[in-house]
């Protein structure tokens, strides 16, 4: 039974180190690069088309003060904007969505 275990024990020991010797050589998963003549995009990798995540946040307060308390409520806004952009045998089509909340 010793015997077994021992065995049993070298032939893991074996397995592990070849599984951490592959894991030494494998490749580096590639990142996303810039996208040739469009400022801001980057493709992503195995993709074609070209995308761009911008978005923005604003927050404000009306620092008047009158008899009833603040001349108004803070104003806080965002939006978040999603471009696509990819070329086909039509030509180039866009996708772009844009989602926002506030008064700006």
């Amino acid at each position: 039974m010793d015997r077994l275990l021992l065995g049993l024990a070298i032939l893991l020991t074996g397995t592990l180190g070849a599984s951490a010797l592959d894991l030494d050589l494998a490749k580096i998963a590639p990142t996303m690069e810039a996208c040739p003549g469009k400022l801001g995009f980057v493709r992503m990798p195995g993709a074609r088309s070209c995308t761009r995540l911008s978005g923005r946040v604003a927050a404000g307060l009306d620092a008047r003060v009158n008899r009833d308390g603040p001349a108004t409520a803070p104003m806080v806004a965002g939006r978040i904007a999603i471009d696509n952009r990819a070329d086909t045998d039509l030509g180039e089509v866009r996708t772009y969505v844009r989602i926002g909340n506030g008064r700006r």
